[in-house]
């Protein structure tokens, strides 16, 4: 029994997001879970794209619960788990400047953070790489609960970006659904000058 979660869960009444087990929002059970998920894999090869775990067991709730409720105690264990992804990916000959896929504004409003910026940041601080916030989104909804269709339709010409450039560059994302978002981002980034070495996520919600 950790003692220090007894005393959080008397004092605040707080649970596990993943568990419900009394104590801290994310126990200490929970977080040896998420680490023991990591088994990075390549998804696609045109343009390579690592995922980290599968979107199963306590990683869904780990990034809705870092993302959605703000457990920032979630924030160094997903982007250690990047920082994974993006060793794989250069064990494939990729690598290059960490490019977080841009939320929509009203997305980060609500959160009050940009959750992709702040895993981008802290994996490549641990990885000692370079980072930018290349990309923004405009005029878009967010992408949660619509289908592969209306993520395209969603997304189309709403992705830009900041600036021109040259080089290569590795996008950075939570989770790949169908892959409409990770699409865009390229397609910005090239039309910018770019070159896309790849992409890493924390998990494929959809792998096939």
């Amino acid at each position: 029994m950790d003692w220090t979660d007894v005393a959080v869960a008397l004092l605040f009444g707080s649970e596990c997001a993943a568990c419900a087990r009394p104590g801290r929002p994310w126990c200490t059970e929970c977080l040896v879970e998420l680490q023991q998920a990591a088994a990075p894999h390549l998804l696609t090869e045109e343009p390579p794209t690592v995922a980290v775990c599968a979107y199963s067991g306590v990683v869904p709730e780990a990034v809705v619960g870092y993302k959605d409720r703000n457990i920032s105690a979630l924030a160094q264990p997903l982007s250690d788990l990047l920082a994974l992804g993006v060793l794989e990916l250069a064990e494939t000959g990729y690598s290059g400047l960490l490019v977080p896929a841009p939320s929509s504004p009203a997305a980060v409003r609500r959160r009050g953070f940009d959750h992709a910026w702040e895993l981008t940041r802290r994996a490549a601080a641990t990885l000692d790489l370079p980072a930018e916030r290349l990309l923004r989104s405009r005029g878009r909804r967010d992408q949660a609960g619509l289908t592969a269709a209306a993520r395209r339709r969603n997304l189309a010409d709403r992705i830009r970006a900041t600036a021109g450039g040259r080089g290569p560059v590795v996008v950075i994302d939570d989770v790949r659904t169908t892959g409409a978002t990770l699409g865009e981002c390229d397609r910005a980034l090239r039309e910018a000058g770019y070159e896309v070495a790849g992409h890493v996520v924390v998990a494929a919600a959809n792998p096939s």
